[in-house]
């Protein structure tokens, strides 16, 4: 059974780009343009993974991993953000302060993002639980 991944992400573009491209390496994919669908999404569906943006208007993707990080089971989550920091604030450090597994600095490469997505995979379950 493909791993089930929700890609979060305001812009509409890139959403479009990984989807292909993650369905095309044998993931099923859903989609969500910020955290309060994203949530709604997740109320429907069971995500294996979860691609989350960190800057989206409408919940930001600090409020989601925050929001479900406390689920059971807890889907693997990797934070995304092309403001991988702002000043002193690191905001995908904090990402992964606050529950997220991985993080990747956009722009990224499609074998990075492959390579990270194999690395939640080896972990059992997804998130560590």
């Amino acid at each position: 059974m493909p791993i089930r991944i929700l890609i979060v992400d305001d812009d509409d573009a890139l959403r479009t780009a990984l989807s292909r491209t993650l369905r095309a390496n044998g993931y099923d994919v859903d989609q969500a343009g910020d955290a309060p669908e994203a949530l709604s999404v997740i109320a429907r569906i069971t995500p294996d993974l979860i691609l989350t943006d960190i800057m989206m208007p409408g919940g930001d993707g600090v409020e989601l991993i925050n929001a479900i990080r406390g689920r059971c089971p807890r889907p693997g989550i990797l934070a995304m953000s092309g403001r991988g920091s702002m000043g002193a604030l690191d905001l995908l450090r904090l990402a992964e302060k606050l529950g997220a597994d991985l993080s990747l600095c956009k722009p990224f490469s499609t074998d990075e993002l492959l390579l990270a997505l194999a690395d939640l995979e080896t972990r059992a379950p997804f998130g560590g639980g």
